[in-house]
């Protein structure tokens, strides 16, 4: 048996009002009509809700019609508030995958910027490799990426959402250590720990190509594990590159060398499918540009 929410409103009314009269003036309405829908409800119910001698008020199945009405009402007043703030953007979840270096201050900012600005809005944030970030964006596992390195697909749009400058990480002990920015090719003859070419070929190429330039020769050394921490630089003749937010976070007994070299930036993009943008997504990608601009995280160049 379905009842209109209208007439849960009506009877609400004049429980709170104490009589019918003021009930329909609330509701800006005739009396008599009133009296009789509810008359004709409790017709209907098989029951009064009403007592109307001495005084108006509920009946013991008009307490618990009211307790119950003043429930639903209230929940569907929430839920065509929470289906206008969805059709909005500003109720839902936006799946994010990112790569390992965007943890030290890129996620977090923007996790943070979007629970100030669009509180009703999830980020389901994950960390990996950029082919399982780029797998997960074709099978639609994640809503956008972070990445250095998702191949340009047509599929795809790409927007920079950071450039950064390269520094070094090494030993504290490394004797590079203290003296300011220093060229890269005073790491010559020195281990260079990369990541596997397979899991960040944009990166890899980037780092080879910039040691190359030097002149000089470098021995190369794969890191399997993602993660500075299972880096071992405490040989002091070891060091790996990555972008300069990574600066102050290395693992302990690790120290970071500025570099001097004029080399371009770390390009950390935003990528997402041209037919997956949801408005929550686009929620996000503005937040994501309105930081971007706050932290100056696009210099010019």
């Amino acid at each position: 048996m379905g009842i209109d929410l209208r007439l849960m409103r009506y009877v609400l009314t004049v429980a709170d009002e104490g009589g019918f009269q003021r009930a329909a003036e609330r509701l800006q309405m005739a009396q008599p009509p009133l009296s009789r829908q509810i008359g004709a409800l409790e017709r209907r119910l098989g029951v009064k809700l009403f007592e109307r001698r001495p005084v108006v008020r509920p009946t013991e199945a008009g307490r618990v019609f009211v307790e119950s009405a003043r429930t639903i009402l209230a929940d569907s007043e929430r839920l065509l508030e929470r289906t206008v703030l969805a059709g909005r953007g500003e109720l839902g979840t936006v799946r994010v995958g990112y790569i390992y270096s965007a943890v030290f201050e890129t996620v977090p900012r923007l996790v943070s910027a979007m629970r100030e600005r669009h509180p009703g809005v999830t980020l389901e944030a994950r960390e990996g490799w950029t082919p399982d970030l780029d797998a997960g964006l074709r099978s639609d596992t994640h809503d956008l990426v972070l990445s250095r390195d998702i191949p340009p697909r047509s599929e795809y749009v790409h927007e920079t959402l950071r450039r950064e400058r390269v520094v070094a990480i090494v030993d504290e002990g490394h004797p590079l250590v203290g003296h300011g920015p220093v060229a890269l090719a005073e790491f010559a003859g020195q281990r260079f720990f990369h990541t596997p070419r397979r899991l960040a070929p944009d990166r890899h190429d980037f780092m080879a190509d910039a040691l190359a330039r030097t002149g000089e020769v470098f021995e190369y050394a794969e890191n399997p594990i993602q993660g500075l921490s299972h880096l071992d630089l405490t040989d002091r003749r070891s060091f790996t590159l990555v972008p300069a937010s990574v600066t102050g976070r290395g693992p302990v007994g690790t120290a970071t060398v500025p570099l001097a070299d004029d080399l371009p930036p770390l390009r950390l993009r935003m990528v997402w499918k041209r037919a997956g943008l949801s408005p929550a997504l686009e929620l996000l990608l503005d937040t994501a540009r309105g930081l971007a601009r706050r932290e100056g995280w696009l210099p010019a160049g």
